[in-house]
């Protein structure tokens, strides 16, 4: 069933979404990013960017720190994404949870992150006061997190309790995350796939929807594990396993092609005769994975501009949003490793972007 989309306030939410979207990075703004050879000198650069300053207004440049810049930029992730989600509850209220269990997911690797790095202490957070009200785990409790225990107990009566309970088990020494992503991971694919409506029936060339979306999504991930475990000739119940195919665009004997597949190079025509391998021929690219990031990233831009359903205009939002942000954290670890503009550059998504052409998907 489509979510309701007629009404004065999805018809704002649109228009939010477009104008926000609008005031987003340029490729000189990631140019002068890249060019910059110390960490103060780039959260200088960061705090000088009109889209950025409100989070980094009290940073203190000349101490800023690689934990600290990627912390402020997932806030202003989460200001812009409440500010648009809050617009329009009516058509965006699921979504609006999707997007609260996958900050619950952010925030818990985040901590598992500098827990394993042994600096506890760099998990900082802050939430907006709409988003804080809807997030099932208690933050401040994570700041306090300091082993696998201390993180169960900040968790109780949660359902990331039960999900991340095997953490008990995990010998000491180990690294957390490792034991904790996957099951992260697989709880925030289950909200997105919570969302799809059922496949629709209608005519070829009609604008795509919200589970169109949430396939490509999916597919997305699900394609470059199978690519992943077919280049390294894995077992077949091991493709099986971890090829989700329970949101899919391609068909049963297309994934049973693909799957079956003797070597990558065999992998790779296989997927040309796909509609991702169409998309996938109109981009430049090194690796698969970064390759299916530009296809869905020209998707949701082309999307973003023309569709009139809200909650896929929210998806395609926040999909870019993450991207941009994704792009800083490139640049803040090219930068903390030194490594030259030139290089860094070309492993962002739209950086270099233009404007979309016609409307075929």
């Amino acid at each position: 069933m489509e979510l309701p989309m007629r009404s004065k306030a999805s018809n704002a939410a649109l228009a939010k979404a477009r104008a926000m979207y609008g005031r987003r990075l340029t490729a000189g703004d990631y140019r002068r990013l890249a060019a910059c050879r110390t960490m103060p000198q780039l959260a200088a650069e960061l705090k000088a960017l009109p889209m950025y300053a409100p989070e980094l207004e009290t940073l203190n440049v000349s101490l800023a720190r690689r934990a600290q810049l990627e912390s402020l930029l997932r806030q202003a992730v989460y200001d812009r994404c409440d500010s648009l989600f809050r617009y329009e509850l009516s058509s965006g209220q699921k979504v609006y949870r999707y997007f609260t269990v996958s900050c619950e997911v952010d925030e818990i690797i985040t901590c598992l992150r500098c827990l394993d790095a042994g600096r506890p202490g760099d998990y900082l957070f802050k939430l907006p006061d709409f988003l804080q009200q809807r997030c099932q785990i208690d933050l401040y409790a994570l700041t306090r997190v300091t082993d696998a225990k201390s993180l169960l107990a900040a968790l109780a009566g949660t359902p990331y309790q039960k999900l991340l309970a095997p953490l008990a088990d995990v010998p000491a020494g180990r690294k957390l995350l490792v034991y904790a992503e996957p099951l992260l991971e697989n709880h925030r694919h289950q909200a997105l796939v919570a969302l799809a409506p059922e496949p629709r029936t209608g005519a070829p060339g009609q604008a795509p929807g919200l589970r169109d979306y949430i396939e490509m999504e999916c597919d997305g991930s699900a394609i470059s594990n199978a690519a992943r475990l077919v280049r390294v000739h894995a077992e077949p119940r091991w493709l099986d396993v971890y090829v989700r195919r329970d949101c899919t665009a391609l068909k049963p004997a297309q994934w049973q092609s693909l799957l079956a597949a003797p070597d990558y190079p065999a992998f790779q025509s296989r997927l040309a005769d796909t509609v991702y391998g169409r998309r996938l021929a109109r981009q430049s690219y090194s690796f698969l994975k970064e390759g299916l990031q530009k296809c869905q990233y020209a998707w949701c831009r082309k999307w973003l501009r023309f569709s009139t359903d809200p909650a896929l205009v929210m998806l395609c939002y926040l999909y870019l949003e993450q991207c941009e942000v994704k792009n800083l954290e490139h640049i803040i670890e090219g930068v903390h490793y030194g490594m030259p503009a030139e290089e860094l550059l070309p492993m962002l998504i739209g950086c270099d972007e233009k404007e979309p052409q016609g409307r075929d998907h």
